[in-house]
């Protein structure tokens, strides 16, 4: 039992619930159109200025980009703990990049790994 319990003290990351395809605009209906009537995932309707489908166990975002030239893929994870998880990721040399959307009244934020795929650090739910 002692053991569970040093188990949940330590910083964890899971994936989360939501993937986003950041899609050029004049790609945009031609790619809403390929996921629901070409491979038919489950529609689950327009929110926030974005088409959502069911992806297995995640939500899959299509947002519509005015300003991109390719579709960048946004990846949702989940930490138990948000505070630590900052301070952990600063130790290994992945800074915050909140700029890149601001989402008001939210725990969360945005970090990138090494390579520029943007990934939102959620609390747990």
């Amino acid at each position: 039992m002692e053991v569970n319990h040093l188990e949940k003290d330590v910083l964890q990351f899971k994936g989360g619930h939501n993937i986003a395809l950041k899609i050029p605009k004049f790609k945009y209906e031609e790619t809403v159109q390929f996921y629901k009537d070409v491979i038919k995932l489950p529609y689950l309707g327009f929110n926030s200025e974005s088409h959502a489908f069911q992806f297995g166990d995640v939500t899959l975002w299509l947002d519509c980009m005015d300003n991109y030239a390719q579709q960048d893929v946004w990846l949702e994870i989940q930490t138990n703990d948000l505070k630590e998880a900052d301070v952990y990721l600063k130790q290994n040399h992945i800074n915050r990049r909140d700029e890149v959307e601001v989402h008001e009244d939210s725990k969360g934020y945005w970090i990138s790994d090494p390579s520029g795929t943007i990934v939102r650090v959620n609390p747990e739910r």
